[in-house]
C-alpha cells in the first residue's frame, strides 16, 4: 500500500475542511482528533449528521460517485483529519478492524434507513422481532404461489416455536407447511463459498439471522412484502454485499434474499468479516455500500415523480450511471455502447413504485425503439436518448431532481 498517499491534515479552529458544491477528488475522510461541524447557516438539504468527532468519517459516497459535497464542514476546534485516497480504503481498513466495523456500521445504518423508506415500511416496530410474521408471510407467499418461499418461512417459524416450547404453534406451522406441497430444503452451507442454482433462499423476511453475504458471481434479488404485493428492493450483482444490516443490531431481516439465477455466494459472520476476506473484497464492500446509498437516495427522489413513464426512464438512467461507476467506465465509453439490465419489466416497475402495471399508462416506454424489452432483461441502446427523455428532471451534475409535474 502506498502509505505516503495517506496523510493526516491539521486544520485550525474555524477552517473549512470541505466546501459545499466542490467536487470530491476521491478522498475518504476520518476525524483523528477534534470536532467537525456542518455549516448550518448555508445548509440546503436534510443531513443526518451535524457533528463529526474522533473516529467519525465522511466523503465515502461522494468519493465513489464523483459527486459534489452537499454541505460545508468546518473545524469547530483544532482538528486532525486522515485523508485516504478511495482506492486504498480496503487495505487501510482491513488492518483496523474496530474502525472498519464502526464505519461499516454507520453506512449500513444509513442504507437501512433508506431501504425502509423505499419499501414503505419505515415504522420503528418493524424492526422488532415478531416471529409470528413468518407464519403470516408464508400465507402471502402461498397466495402468490411462491411455495418454496412459504416452505422456508414456515420452517423458520417451526424452529422458533420448537425453541420456545410452543407445541400448538409447531402443529399450526407443520399443518400449513404440509399444505404447501413444497419439498424445498434450505441450503446446507458446507463451505463459506458455494455455487447455487436459481431461486435459492439465502434468508427470508422476518427471519432472525446474522450472516453477511457477498455476491461473487450471478445476481441476488432482495424483495419485501408491501401491501400484499412483492416489492423489489434491489437486484445485486458481483461484488455486492448484503445482509450487512445485522452489524447494527440483532433485528430480523427486512427483506428476503434469493439467487436470481445461477450464482456463487460467499457467506461470512460479522465478527469474522475482516479476517476472512482479502483487502480487495473489503474495498468492494465499501464501494458497494456507497453506490447503494447513492442509488437509494436517487430512487427516493424518483418515487416523488408523478409520471410513471418518467420514473422508468429515470431509473434506467441511474442504473446506467451505477454500472459506469461499478465498472469504472468513462463517460465517452458509456455513450457509445448499449446497457443491459437483467430485470423483468415487472421488477423494474416494482422498483419504481408501480405495483399494478397498466400497459396503457406506460405505452410511451413500451413502444420506445431505444429499448429492447425481453422476458428477463431490458437493454438501453443509446444512453443519450434516455437523457433526452428526462430533460428538466436531470441536473447539470447528472442527478435526478424531483420537479413535480
Amino acid at each position: 500500500m502506498a502509505m505516503e498517499d495517506i496523510k493526516t491534515v491539521r486544520y485550525p479552529k474555524g477552517a473549512a475542511i470541505v466546501v459545499q458544491n466542490a467536487v470530491n477528488p476521491g478522498i475518504f475522510y476520518i476525524v483523528k482528533s477534534g470536532r467537525v461541524v456542518v455549516d448550518s447557516e448555508h445548509i440546503q438539504i436534510d443531513h443526518d449528521f451535524s457533528v463529526y468527532e474522533t473516529g467519525d468519517s465522511f466523503g465515502l459516497v461522494s468519493a465513489l460517485t464523483e459527486h459534489h459535497f452537499l454541505v460545508t464542514l468546518f473545524a469547530a476546534t483544532d482538528v486532525e483529519v486522515i485523508q485516504i485516497p478511495i482506492r486504498l480504503l480496503g487495505s487501510y481498513l482491513r488492518e483496523r478492524k474496530e474502525l472498519s466495523m464502526k464505519i461499516l456500521g454507520l453506512y449500513s445504518k444509513e442504507l437501512r434507513a433508506l431501504q425502509k423508506n423505499l419499501s414503505k415500511a419505515n415504522k420503528p416496530a418493524d424492526r422488532e422481532y415478531h416471529p409470528e410474521k413468518l407464519f403470516q408471510n408464508a400465507k402471502t407467499y402461498i397466495a402468490w404461489e411462491k411455495f418454496d418461499l412459504a416452505a422456508y418461512s414456515l420452517q423458520k417459524y417451526i424452529e422458533w416455536a420448537n425453541e420456545s416450547g410452543l407445541s400448538e404453534l409447531v402443529s399450526e406451522g407443520k399443518a400449513l407447511l404440509d399444505a404447501t406441497n413444497s419439498s424445498y430444503i434450505p441450503i446446507e452451507w458446507t463451505s463459506p463459498k458455494m455455487t447455487l442454482g436459481a431461486g435459492e433462499v439465502l434468508f427470508i423476511e422476518s427471519e432472525k439471522s446474522k450472516d453477511i453475504y457477498v455476491v461473487l458471481e450471478g445476481n441476488v434479488k432482495l424483495t419485501s412484502i408491501v401491501r400484499g404485493f412483492e416489492y423489489v428492493i434491489d437486484v445485486l450483482g458481483p461484488g455486492e454485499i448484503f445482509g450487512e444490516l445485522s452489524l447494527i443490531d440483532n433485528a430480523p431481516r427486512m427483506a428476503s434474499a434469493l439467487t436470481d439465477g445461477p450464482s456463487v455466494i460467499l457467506r461470512v459472520s460479522p465478527e469474522n468479516l475482516f479476517d476472512t476476506v482479502a483487502e480487495s473484497l473489503i474495498q468492494k464492500i465499501f464501494e458497494s455500500i456507497a453506490r447503494r446509498i447513492w442509488f437509494s437516495h436517487q430512487r427516493l427522489i424518483i418515487l416523488r415523480l408523478t409520471s410513471a413513464v418518467t420514473r422508468l426512464y429515470a431509473f434506467l438512467y441511474n442504473s446506467i450511471r451505477d454500472q459506469d461507476i461499478r465498472h469504472k467506465r468513462s463517460f465517452a465509453d458509456s455513450l457509445v455502447q448499449p446497457h443491459t439490465f437483467f430485470l423483468t419489466l415487472e421488477q423494474l416497475c416494482s422498483m419504481c413504485g408501480i405495483i399494478k402495471i397498466k400497459n396503457e399508462n406506460i405505452q410511451e416506454f413500451l413502444s420506445d425503439s431505444n429499448l429492447e424489452i425481453t422476458k428477463d432483461k431490458i437493454t438501453v441502446k443509446n444512453r443519450k436518448r434516455i437523457e433526452e427523455k428526462l430533460g428538466q428532471f436531470k441536473s447539470k451534475e447528472g442527478q435526478i431532481i424531483a420537479k413535480m409535474v
